[in-house]
């Protein structure tokens, strides 16, 4: 059992982690709990570009800048320790009681009994240098001799055995090489789930997702069930990820850490939740109404999306909108909101489209 309290080793990670980031970076201030916008940006890359991992701008706020609750997952505590120069979370406690409380004892390891590698090298100059006293040892006695020809068998030998040991340490090499290549290079199948991370539950409506692979062209992907699935060859990747719903979000995923399915929260888009409130719900006329005149921008761009071959795209103004979404018609359940942009407390654009029934084709 560690003989700090969680939230001393935790107030001690947040100082390693900060005095580690100001070593190459820079911030206003040397409290990880005062940093904000661009340099919790600059973290989260100075952490990818050292780990190949990365923490989400929400998991920051959660665990750096609010109340102390709970220590985080063990993983994120490895990635962290890692991040600051440590061999696992176990490690970065290990050596910090080390320094408050003085020497510890030390976990025991398993005997381990060390074989020198032997250098096939120093085995084959060896077996020359074998070869070659041999010879001159039998020039010796056939001099004294005078018998100047060497044993033909003897060579014969000789040859034999070097070839099959050069046969061999090609061989080895290239069962080696194998094996690097289907560990790391072979293509390998990912699913990932999105989930709303107030409800907890999986996004259903339309998640847009691009994943941008290093030295590969984008792959772009579209789900309605809440998960896709892909296939990668890279080790790690960054994946974009919008819907209707929710705050546009870029994740950096390390696939070394893969568990099948993978989970990701998003963030709900509290301006587009209650827009789409308050455009589909037949409830209270008037509340309705005057909600959506404060929420709407009065120069707002508003864009109606049509199926058919004749509209694709009608213009709307705030006006038109409203009472569009205010008549009390059944084609409101098949309202869906595309996209929406906010600014100052307003919305400023917005796309939808009312779904038509197939008995009104």
């Amino acid at each position: 059992m560690s003989k700090f309290t969680d939230i001393e080793i935790f107030e001690i990670l947040k100082k390693t982690i900060s005095d580690r980031f100001l070593e190459e970076n820079s911030a206003q201030s040397s409290d990880i709990s005062n940093w904000k916008g661009q340099e919790i940006a600059v973290f989260q890359e100075d952490l990818f570009n050292k780990t190949k991992s990365t923490v989400s701008e929400k998991w920051f706020y959660t665990y750096f800048k609010s109340d102390f609750k709970k220590l985080p997952r063990i993983d994120m505590l490895n990635l962290l320790s890692q991040y600051c120069g440590f061999k696992s979370w176990a490690h970065f406690l290990r050596q910090k009681e080390i320094e408050v409380f003085g020497k510890v004892e030390k976990e025991k390891e398993p005997y381990v009994i060390s074989r020198p590698e032997v250098d096939s090298t120093i085995e084959v100059n060896q077996e020359i240098n074998e070869v070659e006293q041999s010879t001159q040892n039998q020039a010796q006695v056939n001099a004294e001799l005078q018998k100047p020809k060497p044993k033909v068998e003897d060579q014969t030998t000789s040859s034999t055995k070097k070839i099959a040991l050069v046969t061999s340490i090609i061989s080895a090499v290239l069962l080696a090489g194998l094996a690097v290549y289907f560990t790391f290079y072979q293509t390998k199948n990912y699913e990932f789930c999105f989930v709303d991370s107030d409800r907890q539950t999986l996004v259903k409506n339309s998640v847009e997702v691009t994943i941008l692979r290093q030295g590969f062209t984008p792959l772009y992907l579209n789900s309605k069930t809440g998960c896709i699935q892909f296939e990668s060859k890279s080790d790690s990747i960054k994946m974009v990820v919008s819907t209707p719903y929710h705050k546009l979000d870029t994740f950096n995923v390390n696939l070394h850490q893969y568990r099948t399915p993978e989970k990701i929260l998003l963030e709900p888009d509290d301006y587009k939740v209650m827009l789409y409130y308050y455009s589909n719900s037949a409830k209270d006329l008037k509340q309705r109404i005057a909600k959506l005149n404060q929420m709407i921008d009065d120069n707002a761009l508003i864009y109606q999306v049509y199926d058919n071959d004749y509209f694709g795209v009608e213009i709307l103004t705030k006006q038109q909108y409203i009472n569009l979404v205010s008549l009390p018609t059944t084609s409101l359940k098949n309202y869906s909101l595309i996209e929406s942009e906010s600014k100052n407390g307003k919305i400023v654009k917005l796309k939808f489209k009312i779904q038509q029934d197939e008995e009104d084709n």
